[in-house]
């Protein structure tokens, strides 16, 4: 009987170990910040129980055992209770820390205070994603179930807007409410395209909305993937989890969606129960597009050595006869889709966790975008080249949480900066310093507005103005170039291909937009971009410089 009891709990114990050790490092693949700290706090509590437990344990051995000598032993006992404690700690910890309603959730975080009601903030961003790829807002092809299905019970944007076609700038704009020349992230010289790559960043003294929610009580936490979202780009700032697997040092070059929704499922799995902000970004539909769960047949349709990168189609695909170069676009454009369908598959799963463990009624959830994607509509290629439709609008669909009425459908033009302020009205919190935005609106007709945008990647700088009915584009003289202004018709050429004439709309639109854009200048010149590039820039790591030739935005 003691060999007996003996064997079950050495089994028992090292079972333990290692179940605690696989624990341990599967969390901190997920949440590092988080995981250690929840891990040992409540192993420590499961430790007493096992402790407090352990003498009714041992005494019942004890009356097994038909070694009376033996169980009097001092050192004995003391090895039974500790083995017994090392043997009962994980259980205990498995069965009150993950389960959604475990008894030691409440060791992991604080409780919501009384009465405290405010929503939780889910902010679901996928990179580079076309609003006609999207079911909801018009595709045939299929793509997006589970998006479509979340429309469903959502507000959809039919006219929102970002202040900048590309990563950096546009997600400086979304998350302080600012446009980019008032993020420190605007050029005030024709061209500066190794400044945004290689220094641009966040400046400290731009607040942003993570730090407000922080400040007002809001645990926050970050899950994303993309090289100009690192911490070296002051992402961090205001997240007590942030995670970005594309940061320097760490091995993966394209975080897959598969990983961001797992890494993001384990933060939820040991939530904390006062109200979170969490932001989720997907990179997958970015270039290059090679997802997965691509059918072969559908490569095979085309040469082997074609590839769906920026520097690729520069530097090659542009120079061939104009059949191939259709041919080549038609590629990109089924690859890309493919990339959007792969997203919305494990944009579902996050979606239908968010729902199992209890948090989906009591959540603002939002889908949107930082900027949208050309696919040869007005000749380029990517993003970060123009001003069009096809980047500067961005799918958005708002859930609202349960008690807040809005309809289903909004028509009018909005500013993502509008996005950040609605955060501030339902969680309750102080306004954002220098937001320029204005909450979004739930009802049609209301709060309409004029977007302004700013910031190209590639090439002399652009501005633009939409407005309700009309889309105006400026492009500045350069020394190849003079003075261009564009005017599109939205209500009747929503793809903005044909160009208006000068007319009265187009004056007054024209002087507007001009005296926006003498506003930025201003306000950019106080930052001093202009001579940053002068300043000692970011330390890339190797890996990161490699992420920015992976993305297409570098060369060899």
């Amino acid at each position: 009987m003691r060999r007996y009891l003996s064997s079950l709990r050495a089994v028992a114990a090292a079972g333990a170990l290692v179940g605690m050790v696989l624990g341990a490092l599967g969390w901190s693949q997920a949440w590092p910040q988080l995981s250690l700290a929840a891990a040992a706090r409540a192993t420590v509590i499961a430790w007493a129980i096992g402790l407090a437990a352990s003498p009714l344990l041992h005494k019942i051995l004890r009356r097994r055992t038909t070694d009376p000598v033996a169980a009097g032993r001092a050192w004995t006992r003391a090895v039974r209770v500790a083995v017994t404690v090392v043997a009962v700690a994980p259980a205990v910890l498995v069965l009150t820390l993950l389960q959604p309603q475990g008894l030691l959730r409440r060791a992991v975080a604080p409780v919501r205070r009384p009465g405290d009601e405010r929503p939780n903030l889910i902010l679901i961003t996928i990179d580079a994603l076309r609003t006609d790829y999207v079911g909801a807002y018009g595709s045939q092809d299929g793509l997006t179930p589970h998006m479509d299905a979340f429309a469903q019970e959502a507000t959809r944007y039919d006219a929102a807007y970002v202040s900048s076609p590309w990563t950096l700038t546009s997600f400086a704009s979304i998350m302080s409410s600012r446009p980019p020349s008032q993020c420190g992230l605007k050029l005030t010289t024709p061209r500066m395209h190794n400044w945004y790559l290689y220094s641009a960043k966040l400046p400290d003294t731009v607040p942003l909305i993570s730090e407000q929610l922080q400040r007002a009580g809001y645990t926050t936490a970050a899950e994303l993937t993309n090289c100009f979202l690192t911490d070296e780009r002051g992402w961090h700032r205001g997240f007590s989890y942030f995670r970005n697997e594309d940061g320097p040092g760490l091995g993966a070059i394209l975080t897959r969606a598969d990983t961001v929704t797992r890494n993001t499922l384990a933060w939820l799995r040991l939530r904390p129960r006062q109200p979170f902000f969490l932001w989720v970004h997907y990179l997958d539909p970015h270039v290059p597009y090679n997802s997965p769960e691509t059918p072969p047949e559908l490569r095979a349709q085309y040469p082997g050595d074609w590839l769906t990168r920026r520097e690729y189609w520069y530097a090659t695909m542009r120079y061939q006869d104009e059949a191939t170069k259709v041919r080549y676009g038609e590629f990109c454009r089924k690859m890309y889709a493919e990339e959007v369908r792969y997203t919305d598959r494990w944009l579902g799963e996050l979606l239908r966790a968010i729902r199992e463990v209890g948090e989906w009624d009591r959540s603002l959830i939002v889908i949107s975008s930082d900027h949208g994607e050309e696919l040869f509509d007005h000749g380029e290629f990517e993003h970060g080249h123009s001003l069009h439709e096809e980047l500067l609008r961005v799918p958005l669909l708002v859930k609202w949480p349960r008690g807040v009425a809005a309809e289903s459908r909004i028509q009018q033009v909005v500013s993502m900066t509008g996005l950040p302020m609605t955060f501030v009205e339902l969680a309750g919190a102080p306004h954002l310093d220098g937001a320029v935005g204005q909450p979004l609106p739930r009802q049609s007709g209301e709060g309409g507005e004029e977007v302004y945008s700013e910031g190209v990647l590639h090439g002399p700088e652009q501005t633009a103005l939409t407005t309700d009915r009309y889309k105006a584009i400026h492009r500045p003289a350069t020394q190849l170039a003079g003075d261009t202004y564009l005017l599109y018709d939205r209500s009747s050429d929503r793809q903005e291909r044909v160009a208006l004439a000068s007319s009265e709309p187009a004056s007054a639109l024209r002087e507007r937009l001009l005296s926006q854009e003498k506003a930025a200048q201003a306000a950019a010149r106080k930052w001093k971009v202009s001579n940053q590039q002068e300043f000692r820039g970011i330390d890339l790591s190797h890996a990161t410089r490699e992420k920015l030739k992976a993305l297409g935005y570098i060369g060899d």
